[in-house]
């Protein structure tokens, strides 16, 4: 029976020998069997370990208000140096900014003296690693940056702002408007390397650089995408406007006001046009094509679907179909 007196330790009764016969396998033989074993094993990895320039601090308690940003590396870290500096920058500049290094053939670089937190893998997660370490910011925002993206001094401001005037949803720095035809395709885009816009533009999903209150991560989560090899920004967009009713946009990227925008053009479109380019492996079109048909077949309601919609049914409340 299991003593259930709160001021008594709780343990098996046990005889005298079975006592002695205890004591020894844990206090005594235990150097031999556990200890001995783990002190050699130290010597061997002597030599192998992985050191940080600087040790992280404690996380601070949550905030109101502040920003987490989280850049990835894989094989362009050669950029990463330019991007902590243009966060750095910011006019509201990033609380904390963290660094996820994906595994690849390149060696990792040691970043942890420019930046608050560096997450090292021997694993490559491809595009979901950044956004599952987001669940653990004490942050009321999250900035999430692709490695090709130099965001403009004004960008978290932006953000920030569109948020404040009202808008609600995803935001991001290069939006896509999908066609009603079926598909995936990024003819028609907003933002830095599309329209620009001097006010909020919805779309169907954005990429490159999001931004977005962390609460709404929860709904990357909620279902297990289509592919884990591809679209998280396509995945991300529609979980949030089913499960969230959030539709995604654009902040304002004005012709004449470039320091608002998500990214620097040369930078972006330089950078963007390496070998590393996700949008240059084989199999990538294709697949996009299928994680937009399979979500839209799931019942995904498209921007210009719901906005014709809208002209003749007023209002529109979650953009999705009956059962979905």
């Amino acid at each position: 029976m299991i003593p259930t007196d709160n001021n008594r330790r709780s343990r098996p009764a046990r005889g005298f020998v079975a006592g002695i016969k205890w004591w020894w396998n844990t206090r005594i033989r235990s150097w031999w069997t556990v200890r001995l074993p783990a002190h050699q094993q130290q010597k061997r990895q002597a030599g192998q370990k992985i050191q940080f320039e600087k040790i992280a601090s404690e996380l601070t308690p949550p905030s109101t208000g502040t920003t987490t940003a989280i850049l990835t590396v894989y094989k362009r870290s050669e950029f990463l140096t330019a991007q902590i500096a243009a966060l750095k920058n910011q006019t509201h500049p990033p609380a904390e900014i963290w660094v996820w290094t994906n595994s690849s053939d390149i060696l990792p670089t040691d970043f942890s003296s420019e930046v608050d937190r560096v997450v090292v893998s021997n694993t490559n997660w491809k595009f979901w690693g950044r956004f599952a370490i987001g669940n653990l910011a004490r942050t009321t925002y999250l900035c999430i940056l692709d490695d090709d993206v130099l965001p403009e001094p004004r960008w978290i401001e932006n953000c920030i702002s569109t948020y404040d005037a009202g808008t609600k949803g995803i935001l991001g720095g290069s939006g896509v408007i999908l066609p009603e035809a079926g598909g995936y395709s990024s003819k028609h885009k907003v933002g830095w390397n599309g329209n620009h816009f001097n006010e909020p533009a919805e779309v169907d999903l954005v990429g490159h650089a999001w931004f977005f209150r962390k609460e709404y991560l929860q709904y990357m989560w909620i279902e297990q995408p289509h592919s884990w090899e591809n679209g998280e920004d396509i995945h991300f967009s529609y979980m949030a406007l089913k499960h969230g009713g959030l539709s995604t946009w654009v902040p304002p990227h004005p012709d004449d006001d470039q320091s608002l925008w998500s990214c620097r053009p040369d930078f972006g479109k330089t950078v963007g046009r390496t070998k590393a380019a996700t949008h240059k492996s084989v199999g990538h079109h294709g697949l996009r094509d299928e994680i937009v048909d399979a979500y839209r077949s799931d019942g995904w309601k498209l921007t210009t679907e719901r906005q014709r919609t809208s002209q003749n049914t007023s209002p529109v409340t979650t953009g999705i179909t009956n059962g979905v």
